[in-house]
């Protein structure tokens, strides 16, 4: 799987100098100078920041097609205006000599972080939970809030039932400030090595942001699978949905390299 881009450029002397003139021909632009009405400089480059690590990778093709708005609904820009935005965007990093295959998938980075800034200024209700109100029971109630049921369990992990296309739980760290998403996949008794061994190889051949482990030294047989996200800079509620459900989606996807049926089912 590509690894994000962003990180590598964030701080930089070129990328502060590119978000300066970003910002100002954007500003300037009478066709798109709304899209900055509400998220100002400042907070666009602490989100930046901030938010990066919940950017799902995408795969190289994902990557080659543009970029489309994920802000909400309300605040989303007709499809000529966000087209306008990434051909300035394509023009800056032409203009300042950015590296011609980095700039597709910078282009989807940095505007789903600034999606994401201007979705929380048109908020009417909190969707980022500080760091020092990151429980399991609030990520519950955000599950909830966007059809995923969830119970939370006597170990304080989150697991989730319906609304996500494979089952997932959730385990805070409050000590490292970290969430761990993980599932597993069990595997029936009579599964040879062999057959095992396709299904990991075919995998790990596709884009994805699953990593099966086989385990056996731990109950029955399965495949297991985990993503680590830090909440130190708190939760952007709907990156996170975005990345449980991309999570639970890869996970889905494993039975289909299952030819020879050696996976138990899927609840």
């Amino acid at each position: 799987m590509i690894s994000i881009l962003l990180q590598s450029y964030l701080g930089t002397k070129e990328f502060d100098q590119f978000l300066d003139q970003f910002y100002e021909n954007v500003s300037q632009n009478d066709l798109v100078k709304h899209f900055f009405l509400l998220a100002k400089k400042p907070t666009i480059i602490q989100d930046l920041n901030r938010y990066w690590p919940y950017l799902i990778p995408k795969t190289t093709f994902e990557y080659r097609k543009p970029a489309t708005p994920t802000s909400s609904y309300d605040i989303q820009l007709p499809e000529r205006q966000f087209s306008e935005i990434i051909v300035i965007m394509t023009k800056l990093f032409r203009e300042l000599k950015f590296n011609a295959e980095h700039a597709p998938q910078l282009t989807h980075e940095i505007l789903e972080i600034i999606e994401e800034t201007r979705s929380q200024t048109a908020d009417t209700s909190p969707s980022v939970l500080d760091a020092k109100e990151v429980d399991s029971e609030k990520i519950s109630l955000f599950l909830k809030r966007n059809k995923i049921v969830s119970e939370v369990m006597p170990s304080r992990a989150i697991k989730t039932e319906k609304g996500l296309a494979h089952e997932a739980w959730i385990r805070l760290d409050d000590e490292e400030k970290t969430i761990l998403l993980y599932g597993k996949i069990f595997i029936k008794d009579q599964a040879f090595d062999d057959q095992l061994e396709e299904i990991i190889q075919k995998q790990a051949e596709k884009e994805s942001i699953v990593n099966l482990k086989l385990v056996r030294d731990s109950g029955p047989q399965h495949f297991y699978a985990s993503h680590t996200l830090p909440f130190d800079n708190g939760v952007p509620m709907r990156l996170f949905i975005r990345y449980l459900h991309r999570f639970s989606m890869d996970l889905a996807d494993v039975y289909s390299f299952d030819k020879e049926s050696v996976l138990k089912k899927k609840s």
